[in-house]
């Protein structure tokens, strides 16, 4: 097992020297559709898997700011691996703040589990996304020995890694209760539908999984409560997705411009004798996009300051929804407006900006979605 590191720069260093590993077996995994796991093995031995994350308790180094730096970084160079760190990280967040269990069981996570991946599983095929409500399908029985799952759920991603999946379902007691379960990936009764083929973050491996009949010790079933009376807020998991999905998005939109700069350095035309670079209106297009991520940065900025130091919740959710809007859902209008300037390169398998764009495009599929964004935004404004 690794052991986690302590500094911000010593994490900030594996990670760029691991960005520049995987951006040797980004294309070949986009490809194949086959999952990183020597990717995340690698991540593991850096340490980069078990950061101590920071609470009020134990203060670290590795609050949101430097862990979606490392995210964004990695996301520079496989997008796909960059997602599922986003889902370890922030399960490990929430854990680490007890609002995904109990101070024992985040204990026992950094002591003996901190370099195993997890995920929380929350969509289900027919119910959707739970950020539009709803009671989940996947149910819980008490049995003599604790509880018995059964249920399916979407979007697993990562699940050919993972090693733990925090399940929410509902009781099937006479007055249902509703949480969280803390299931063992390697669990009898757990079936993989290998169905994910989407059009970005193939490498993800975001399949659906079937629980049959999943014995559980009476243990694993994480702050149960009644669906009509949810525990004390408790947002760590929702601040941190919003962090780490913009600075991933973020990364996606850097090594686009990145390359795209690159090209225009390189590309010599023999009908212009010159690089396209010196064209003036490729320059005032790669003004523009450095704008956007400059933008993007102060953005990204403005809201981890605001997590780190507790700002209050009506002014992080309204800078969650611009993140959301401005920086992950128009991912996918930056790396098109690159491609239409590009040209035939740019749409290549053997340049890397047709996968940027594609994976940029998944941003807009994260709940919540940009409709029901913009639906609370008004209802607020017209209120």
């Amino acid at each position: 097992m690794s052991f986690p590191l302590h500094d911000a720069p010593q994490a900030m260093e594996a990670a760029r020297h691991l960005q520049s590993v995987f951006t040797t077996r980004a294309a070949r995994h986009d490809r194949t559709g086959q999952f990183a796991h020597e990717n995340i093995e690698d991540l593991r031995q850096a340490g980069l898997l078990s950061l101590p994350i920071d609470t009020p308790q134990r203060p670290t180094a590795f609050k949101l700011g430097v862990v979606a730096a490392i995210v964004g970084t990695i996301a520079q160079a496989d997008a796909s691996t960059a997602l599922v760190l986003v889902n370890h990280y922030m399960v490990r967040a929430a854990m680490a703040r007890h609002e995904c269990g109990s101070a024992a069981l985040a204990r026992w996570v950094e002591e003996e589990q901190h370099d195993q991946l997890l995920n929380i599983l929350l969509a289900e095929p027919d119910l959707g996304s739970a950020s539009r409500g709803g009671l989940p399908g996947t149910v819980a029985t008490r049995t003599s020995a604790g509880w018995c799952l059964n249920g399916r759920k979407a979007y697993v991603t990562g699940i050919p890694g993972l090693s733990w999946l925090l399940v929410r379902a509902r009781t099937t007691e006479e007055t249902p209760r509703v949480g969280l379960f803390m299931v063992p990936a390697t669990a009898p009764g757990i079936t993989v539908i290998e169905n994910w083929d989407h059009i970005g973050m193939r490498a993800s491996n975001s399949h659906e999984v079937i629980l049959h009949d999943v014995p559980l010790r009476a243990d694993a079933a994480l702050d149960l409560h009644l669906p009509d009376r949810p525990p004390a807020p408790r947002n760590t998991l929702s601040l941190w997705n919003t962090g780490l999905l913009g600075a991933l998005y973020n990364g996606i939109a850097t090594a686009a411009l990145d390359w795209f700069v690159t090209f225009l350095k390189t590309r010599v035309p023999s009908s212009l004798g010159a690089p396209l670079a010196t064209l003036p209106g490729m320059r005032d297009a790669v003004g523009g996009f450095s704008l956007t991520l400059h933008m993007n940065t102060m953005l990204l900025d403005r809201y981890m300051t605001g997590v780190e130091t507790d700002a209050p919740p009506e002014r992080l959710n309204a800078d969650a929804a611009v993140i959301k809007a401005k920086v992950v859902d128009a991912a996918g209008d930056f790396t098109s407006a690159i491609m239409g300037l590009a040209g035939n390169a740019g749409l290549s398998a053997h340049n890397p900006l047709e996968r940027a764009h594609r994976d940029a495009l998944c941003g807009r599929i994260h709940a919540p979605h940009g409709e029901l964004l913009r639906s609370r935004a008004g209802q607020a404004a017209l209120a």
